[in-house]
């Protein structure tokens, strides 16, 4: 028997009258139709391995998927599941919704470097007034520690360590703009050292070291308060060079900061994060961000 399932942000009167319908015409050609809401998606993201399921079934096993209705609310979460069904040649309606280009979070750039392979901290992403379902599915595969990130924060902000299911309880349930909160979870990794590599076309062009400074802190933000080094680009490590600027050139940009750890240990080299627009160091006599972005823009521009 062939499955369609249909998507939409809210189930009521409409939308089931709507399904039901649709099944009706279907009956006699062994399709089922199952409705179900953008909310109920659970994600789970391993370098080459993701798992969609729609409330505990997976996504795989449905021949179509029909985006009904996504409305402002869902169309992130939309889109990126667009782009892992077209990447799974898994049938989707529309196909537009995987064109989402640059407006995708940090939780889309996550799924996409994951499918291609790319070592990425393993993450869980949920809806929020599903983590409490799901709570226990993530606490098994992430254990404590874990890290729960704010997909609408930036610069370290909006990411929290869980050390208890107590501490669950504790995530703000809205955002800076009083939307409901949107929230990635991932492994606690004992970070050795993290570096930013800006990368400028396809090179790296900067990188630096940011060193924590604050006591208990475990974020290595500029703006919580760490130092950054800048290190001379001759020394970076060919494994952190190729890994930043492949991460930059299988998302389509050009200029871009990618986040580097270094696990303590096992010296194994984890993606972070790849920023659009990245946070710059304005003081020139510090940093040589501004001097070398100029040099690769003049270049482009004379070409």
């Amino acid at each position: 028997m062939k499955k369609i399932l249909i998507l939409v942000d809210k189930i009521g009167p409409k939308k089931e009258l709507f399904a039901e319908l649709i099944a009706q015409r279907l009956a006699g050609k062994g399709i089922r139709i199952v409705l179900a809401r953008f909310s109920d998606l659970y994600f789970e993201i391993e370098p080459g391995k993701i798992t969609v399921e729609i409330e505990d079934r997976p996504i795989r096993d449905f021949d179509l998927v029909y985006f009904r209705r996504a409305g402002d609310k869902f169309s992130g979460v939309a889109a990126t599941l667009a782009c892992y069904l077209r990447e799974r040649r898994i049938k989707y309606i529309d196909t537009s919704w995987s064109e989402i280009g640059p407006l995708g979070s940090k939780f889309t750039s996550i799924l996409k470097l994951a499918m291609a392979g790319f070592p990425v901290f393993p993450t869980i992403y949920v809806w929020q007034t599903n983590i409490e379902k799901y709570q226990g599915k993530i606490i098994k595969k992430l254990g404590f520690p874990l890290v729960a990130k704010e997909l609408s924060l930036q610069r370290g902000k909006g990411v929290h360590l869980i050390k208890s299911k107590e501490d669950f309880e504790k995530l703000p349930l809205t955002d800076s703009r009083g939307g409901e909160n949107k929230y990635m979870f991932q492994k606690y990794i004992d970070i050795k050292d993290e570096y930013r590599v800006l990368v400028l076309g396809e090179k790296a062009g900067v990188w630096e070291r940011k060193i924590i400074t604050v006591k208990g802190e475990f974020r290595h933000n500029i703006a919580l308060g760490a130092d950054e080094e800048f290190l001379p680009i001759a020394k970076i490590p060919d494994s952190i060079s190729k890994l930043a600027v492949a991460a930059a050139s299988f998302l389509s940009l050009q200029i871009a900061g990618v986040d580097v750890a270094v696990e303590k240990g096992t010296e194994k080299a984890f993606l972070v994060e790849v920023n659009r627009g990245p946070g710059l160091t304005y003081d020139t006599n510090v940093s040589p961000e501004i001097d070398e972005i100029a040099k690769y823009l003049g270049k482009e521009a004379e070409k």
